[in-house]
């Protein structure tokens, strides 16, 4: 394999490169002021982030349990057939959100103003 001479500016380049990566990968995590947002059947449910709860949500066909656990919301079962919300894991990073929708449960991750982060695939 040919070994490629580098150039001067590569590694300043290389350098700036790592650098926004670390910043870019750390902006979205939730911070102290992070929120956890459930949403069942007609009540609503905020708790902070870093709260350790279990909660029972009533939904169209059953119960949901909710845990907020060690910086993570997530849903750890629920009566759907699916399973895709308990599969989905423990939400952290602000603007995240997991639903059950046969049971009209949903979780979401919401941050200080102005510190929710844009989901580029739903551009």
């Amino acid at each position: 394999m040919k070994k490629i001479p580098l150039k001067p500016l590569d590694i300043p380049v290389i350098i700036l490169a790592a650098v926004l990566t670390f910043f870019i990968g750390s902006s979205g995590q939730g911070t102290a002021s992070s929120k956890v947002v459930v949403k069942g059947e007609g009540k609503t449910w905020i708790f902070p982030l870093e709260a350790e709860e279990r909660i029972s949500v009533a939904g169209s066909i059953g119960e949901t349990l909710v845990e907020i656990h060690n910086g993570r919301a997530a849903i750890v079962s629920s009566p759907c057939s699916g399973q895709t919300c308990v599969a989905a894991g423990g939400l952290h990073k602000n603007g995240q959100w997991t639903a059950c929708l046969p049971n009209r449960v949903f979780i979401l991750i919401e941050g200080a103003e102005g510190q929710d982060e844009v989901d580029a695939a739903s551009w």
